[in-house]
């Protein structure tokens, strides 16, 4: 209470100064700007109030801006635009009545108050690698790899004037947006361990071979989704809403029908009993004929979180190994990413060696490829896709300059189409790259999981949430459900394809999630992922697929940002690049900051803890916290705007008890008695260092304000 007594001016001051300034601009003397002003509060009051309805968020007004300015950002305001109506209606009747007396209340205190004017650690070894120049980079490095470009009488001005070895390794004098990884304080690397027991023998012997690679970002995945499993709490929230815990018979086979595809992937059973045991049988998949070995399949991870809970921000992190920037907007598309990003490695792989023909695939070249079933012009992101050179793109408006004058392109959300009218472009693209003897790239986005979870008409959708009648608020997470299902049933064609082709046995498929979903069921008072923090928007899946790798079960509280430095650590580690391509790959991993999905995973070493942050959207208000060594996970804010949030992950893992404070110490204090001491001086190191990395990527990411 005395909390709410201290901000309780803060909160009103701001009205009260609007209240005034409206009484000054409504006078008789001024009709004209009186109606303009008033239909513009009218309509903003409305969005507000809409939006706080829906989502249990307050819309900041500059990411307003971001989205009416582009017209594929449009389509998500406008989505929604009968919450906003009713609250039109809201405040109009609110005013005709209340109208007068605030405007009489509001010329009183103007008259009264006489309307005042509101006014890295240093480190020789730090150096020398800043100096180091890669034996394997090209006289002109290629776009990607221009931190090495800098001049060395750069550097030795740097040293004149600092003199001796006495140096910072974040001086921004000479450093600009070098990432150093030795001088980084956070870096912890597993490359020096060995791989995996489970993958040894596999590796070893040579019958893994991996001569192209696919990724697939999936929209809004949640981990505990891929796949649903039978006694998980979700599942249980799934059966209460049907009024038993564990579900009867009939609500548990139709839930068993909605990620088979998932649990043949990750080779997590979905565990689907009836109530008396026995099982539901093995679900069909018509969609993919999956002759994998048992025991074999590839590597799941356990435990895996997201960088960013906004998909571009995410997006970034997966391709180019790096923790995107906390501010708002995609603002990524605008820098170059500190460090290479997956297509411009591959083509620099090209680039050492000979373009020819040749059956050898360690020596035939690569074709990168992205895509995606809709617009790609929101927020910038063709930009960022151009940039870091994907060779081969296929978005919205290739798919609607194809489209033949027959063909019908069924519009399934605001931002386009469903998955399937990707068919005949995917193939078009293996069809090339195997008849010019080139290995694949092929990176392809997700939406139909995207809010408002549309599938095509002909697709049958089931209830397995119950909708009726006082659980009607359960038909968001119900259309979710049924978005998943669809999209699995498209993740088996693709999987199919590959089969189809001959290439399944030689092809290394990542699939990740960019972020979560969080919904009513979660937490009652906040939806979706504007500034919430819950964890439900940052557990994603995280899976290495390949028929020839052991099946591996890998338990470790990572980020996305691991991906990239995996990939290339299972293209050396199995023997499916060149030498000199192997030796570039195996320099480059120990850049990267994180560490690789088939060596042990590293919670702490030499007194460092493996930090990971979450970039609440819309990027500049709020950071999640979590390190690997430790249960708890702290939500804190950037700005003013909001409290900070602890939470024990093993205790609570669904967040239902968190612990919020306006000030950090507050906090530390209540978490102490709670938690204990320990868990209070984690909640202050984690702040302090994430006050730190957010600093810092600005700086990695030439990031200036304004």
């Amino acid at each position: 209470m005395a909390e709410f007594g201290c901000f309780l001016p803060s909160l009103l001051l701001p009205d009260v100064a609007i209240a005034g300034l409206s009484r000054l601009i409504m006078r008789r003397s001024k009709m004209a700007i009186t109606k303009a002003t008033s239909l513009a509060l009218l309509g903003a009051a409305s969005s507000q109030l809409g939006f706080f309805y829906r989502t249990g968020s307050e819309f900041k007004w500059t990411d307003a801006q971001r989205y009416a300015r582009d017209k594929d950002g449009l389509g998500v305001l406008l989505n929604e635009v009968d919450a906003a109506l009713a609250a039109g209606l809201l405040v109009v009747t609110v005013s005709w009545f209340a109208g007068e007396s605030v405007y009489r209340a509001a010329g009183e205190l103007l008259a009264m108050t006489g309307m005042p004017i509101l006014n890295g650690s240093n480190s020789s070894g730090a150096w020398q690698y800043r100096q180091r120049r890669p034996p394997w980079l090209p006289e002109a490095p290629p776009s990607g790899f221009s931190k090495w470009s800098l001049k060395n009488t750069t550097q030795e001005n740097a040293q004149d004037t600092r003199g001796g070895d006495d140096r910072s390794c974040h001086d921004e004098q000479y450093d600009g947006k070098f990432y150093n990884p030795v001088g980084d304080p956070l870096k912890i690397t597993n490359h020096d361990s060995d791989i995996l027991s489970a993958l040894k023998p596999a590796f070893a012997h040579g019958s893994v071979r991996i001569r192209h690679v696919v990724l697939i970002m999936l929209e809004s995945y949640r981990e505990e989704l891929f796949p649903l499993q039978q006694g998980s709490d979700i599942h249980r929230r799934i059966a209460r809403s049907h009024g038993s815990r564990d579900g009867d018979d009939e609500v548990n086979e139709r839930l068993s029908h909605i990620c088979p595809i998932a649990e043949k992937i990750t080779g997590k059973s979905g565990r689907w009993k009836r109530r008396d045991g026995t099982s539901f049988g093995q679900v069909p998949t018509p969609e993919w004929n999956d002759t994998t070995q048992h025991g074999f399949g590839g590597i799941n991870v356990v435990g895996s979180l997201t960088t960013a809970s906004l998909s571009f921000k995410s997006m970034a992190a997966i391709l180019c190994g790096v923790w995107p920037l906390p501010v708002d907007n995609f603002e990524e598309s605008e820098a170059q990413s500190y460090q290479p990003c997956i297509p411009q490695i591959l083509h620099l792989f090209n680039q050492l060696k000979e373009n020819k023909s040749t059956d050898d695939f360690l020596e035939q070249q690569w074709l990168s490829a992205f895509f995606q079933s809709v617009t790609d012009g929101y927020d910038r992101q063709h930009k960022f896709d151009s940039e870091i050179g994907f060779d081969h793109i296929v978005t919205r408006k290739r798919l609607e300059q194809d489209a033949k004058e027959h063909a019908i392109l069924e519009k399934i959300n605001y931002f386009g189409y469903p998955e399937t009218t990707l068919r005949p472009h995917i193939r078009e693209y293996i069809e090339k790259a195997l008849a010019q003897r080139r290995r694949m790239f092929l990176s392809h986005f997700t939406s139909t999981t995207h809010h408002p979870w549309g599938v095509p008409g002909a697709f049958q959708s089931a209830e397995y949430v119950n909708t009726q009648g006082p659980m009607a608020w359960h038909s968001d997470f119900n259309s979710y459900l049924n978005a998943m299902r669809f999209t699995d049933r498209w993740l088996g064609e693709l999987l199919q394809t590959f089969d189809d082709y001959g290439i399944a046995d030689e092809t290394l498929l990542v699939f990740v999630g960019d972020h979560g979903q969080a919904f009513k069921e979660d937490v009652a008072s906040k939806t979706g992922t504007y500034q919430n923090g819950h964890i439900s928007n940052f557990r994603v899946p995280i899976t290495f697929r390949h028929p020839r790798i052991p099946r591996v079960q890998y338990n470790a509280l990572a980020t996305s940002l691991s991906i990239l430095p995996t990939i290339l650590d299972l293209l050396v580690s199995t023997g499916s690049l060149n030498g000199r391509d192997a030796a570039v790959a195996s320099d480059l991993i120990q850049d990267y900051e994180g560490q690789s999905f088939i060596r042990p995973y590293r919670d702490t070493h030499n007194g460092r803890r493996a930090w990971n942050f979450g970039i609440v959207n819309s990027g500049a208000s709020m950071l999640s916290v979590t390190s690997a060594d430790a249960p708890w996970r702290l939500v804190m804010p950037l700005d003013q705007g909001s409290r900070y949030r602890l939470t024990d992950l093993r205790s609570d893992p669904l967040e239902l008890e968190p612990l919020e404070k306006w000030s950090l110490g507050e906090l530390a204090s209540e978490v102490e008695s709670r938690h204990g001491v320990n868990a209070s001086r984690w909640a202050v190191e984690a702040e302090a260092v994430a006050r730190w990395w957010a600093t810092e990527r600005k700086r990695l990411w030439g990031y200036k304000a304004g």
